[in-house]
């Protein structure tokens, strides 16, 4: 659609530049916002003259709106009773896929939760309100994360379903995998607070297929984390792993996996996985930080930690023994029984995983993706979650925070989930309800099918740039 115009402009006028400038920027926005009125209002006349009058009944028309960049738009469009099923449709709404109330554009909602990533939600409506033609609320910003977050997370049960009848299966082919996982305690707020705590740990964990490595400027490297996936959840520990499990399987093939590592700080809640060899190895900033916070002294402290770093375990477990056993202090005695019993319930998981005597795949392309050193999961913590959902005063709500975490997740993610296993069973589903169905028309939004006579002018289909939209109720 081509748009020209000529206005002219009194320079002597212009006395504050800055005015000026929202001046016919507000001006602009109301001319855009009329444009896609007048489209809406022809596209409409066209679908009542086209429509099928014996099974569509004009009724009237009603009004309504749709949020996006150029501001709120106010249109109205013709309802119609269909006299085969008696239900009340917009053939507007259908066709550029609408609902009835809260409509949000899909320009608005991609900026509400690229920016809702580092800025709160007052933050990110400012913004919003200011940079667009849209004056939106924190509430509203609030609703979309909320939605989006809870589609995401509807995804990721789907998607389990799938997992367990061995439907879904990624599209990464890799003989080796790596999993690593930690918590973070968030505060809580509210009925959530009344029932947890103060605050509670969310789970987090990573999987990715190697390490990329990349020269920066000034000649340092950059470790990249090839085809990282990520899950993060207030869930119980069997959830997690279902959903966490999930998520891998939408981007690798789980059946190609060979051996997996996992890295972690000997939580029971990461565990082993029984479908391929597994090695679980005891996070090395975990274990050094737990020996700093025991063992005060310094001499040994290091004797323990040469031991440690030299994977002679036997020998570590008997210097700790006799340490405690020499020791005249209750504190420190305490201190190394704490330790003690640590290194002992995760004692297999101490060396590292390449110091066992297994041996260890290629990666998916040797010399291009390395082999990695695992101990990402700290950085992930702070980049995934710690980062916009840890300080600043901020509580959550349990339902609040799951949301949030999902949306932070997929943005913070390098490998989309291949759902293409996914959609095909949908659609078999669907085909064959329809084909169970027979002749009956088929729902469609708030509607049904509706066979069209006559055509459409060329010049509309780029309304289909609003059918774009998701919608959430503000």
């Amino acid at each position: 659609m081509s748009i020209a115009q000529e206005k002219k402009i009194d320079n002597s006028k212009i006395e504050n530049f800055e005015d000026f400038v929202a001046e016919v920027f507000e001006r602009k926005l109301a001319e855009g916002r009329e444009i896609i009125r007048k489209t809406l209002s022809e596209l409409d006349v066209q679908l009542m003259a086209a429509r099928d009058t014996k099974q569509y009944r004009d009724k009237g028309l009603r009004s309504t709106s749709i949020k996006t960049k150029l501001g709120t738009i106010e249109y109205e469009r013709h309802i119609c009773r269909d006299n085969q099923t008696g239900h009340y449709v917009y053939l507007l709404d259908d066709v550029i896929n609408a609902s009835d109330i809260g409509l949000m554009g899909s320009d608005i909602t991609t900026i509400a939760k690229d920016m809702i990533k580092d800025s709160s939600f007052r933050a990110t409506a400012k913004m919003i309100s200011e940079s667009t033609g849209l004056s939106i609320s924190h509430q509203a910003v609030w609703n979309i994360v909320q939605e989006s977050g809870r589609r995401e997370i509807e995804q990721t049960e789907e998607i389990s379903k799938r997992v367990e009848k061995d439907s879904l299966h990624g599209n990464v082919d890799t003989k080796l995998l790596y999993q690593e996982a930690d918590g973070i305690w968030l505060k809580l707020q509210g009925e959530c607070r009344k029932k947890h705590g103060s605050s509670k740990e969310m789970k987090v964990g990573i999987a990715y297929d190697g390490v990329l490595y990349q020269q920066q400027k000034g000649g340092k490297i950059r470790r990249i984390l090839d085809n990282k996936v990520a899950f993060a959840s207030f869930e119980p520990s069997k959830d997690f792993r279902r959903h966490h499990e999930a998520i891998i399987a939408s981007v690798y093939n789980t059946d190609e996996i060979e051996l997996r590592v996992k890295n972690g700080d000997g939580a029971n809640w990461i565990q082993r996985t029984d479908d391929c060899e597994c090695i679980c190895v005891l996070d090395e900033f975990h274990r050094n930080k737990k020996l700093t916070e025991c063992v005060t002294d310094k001499e040994k402290a290091q004797t323990l930690r040469e031991l440690l770093l030299t994977n002679h375990i036997n020998d570590l477990m008997d210097c700790l023994e006799a340490y405690i056993n020499s020791s005249d202090n209750e504190q420190e005695t305490a201190k190394l029984k704490e330790l003690q019993s640590y290194y002992s319930e995760n004692c297999e998981a101490l060396p590292g995983y390449y110091d066992r005597g297994i041996k260890i795949p290629e990666t998916r392309q040797p010399g291009v993706i390395h082999h990695a050193r695992l101990g990402s999961m700290e950085s992930n913590v702070f980049t995934l979650i710690g980062n916009r959902m840890k300080g600043r005063r901020a509580c959550w709500s349990i339902n609040g925070a799951n949301n949030l975490a999902a949306l932070l997740c997929k943005a913070h993610s390098t490998a989309e989930p291949d759902l293409n296993a996914l959609k095909k069973s949908a659609l078999n589903e669907l085909t064959h309800i329809k084909q169970s169905a027979g002749n009956t028309p088929k729902l469609e939004g708030k509607g049904r099918e509706y066979p069209v006579r006559g055509t459409i002018s060329p010049k509309l289909p780029e309304i289909a740039e609003i059918g774009k939209i998701k919608w959430f109720s503000t």
